[in-house]
């Protein structure tokens, strides 16, 4: 009788972020509340609009978060690399204040998609 030799797979990784594709993370943190800045590019309130364009304009986005602490932050998830320096720099070089909203010291960092319990945003 043939004997059948079994090999387990490698194990999977659990260290992933995927809807077909992998994503990255990031949140930018205005350090100012942008919440009254949700105009038109263009327009006197346009800060939100300013930053979604800058982002969008280096990779493709999938989600966004709402805005968060006091209205100062967002999280973005985005499919392919991101370059969060280089997005951090052209969010600081946006024309100082946008919508009313100064840029200058805003910040992009690069996180997983984790949500402890004690920080769930409801």
């Amino acid at each position: 009788m043939a004997k059948l030799t079994r090999t387990n797979p490698a194990a999977t990784t659990t260290d992933v972020e995927t809807v077909g594709a992998d994503l990255k993370f990031f949140t930018v943190d205005y350090i100012n509340a942008v919440n009254g800045g949700a105009g038109p590019i263009g327009s006197s309130t346009g800060a939100q609009a300013a930053v979604l364009q800058i982002i969008s304009d280096r990779c493709n986005i999938v989600a966004i978060g709402p805005l968060v602490d006091s209205n100062t932050q967002q999280t973005f998830a985005a499919e392919g690399e991101v370059n969060v320096a280089t997005m951090q720099a052209a969010i600081r070089a946006l024309a100082n204040p946008t919508g009313g909203v100064n840029m200058s010291t805003a910040t992009v960092t690069a996180t997983k998609l984790g949500i402890l319990t004690a920080n769930v945003v409801t």
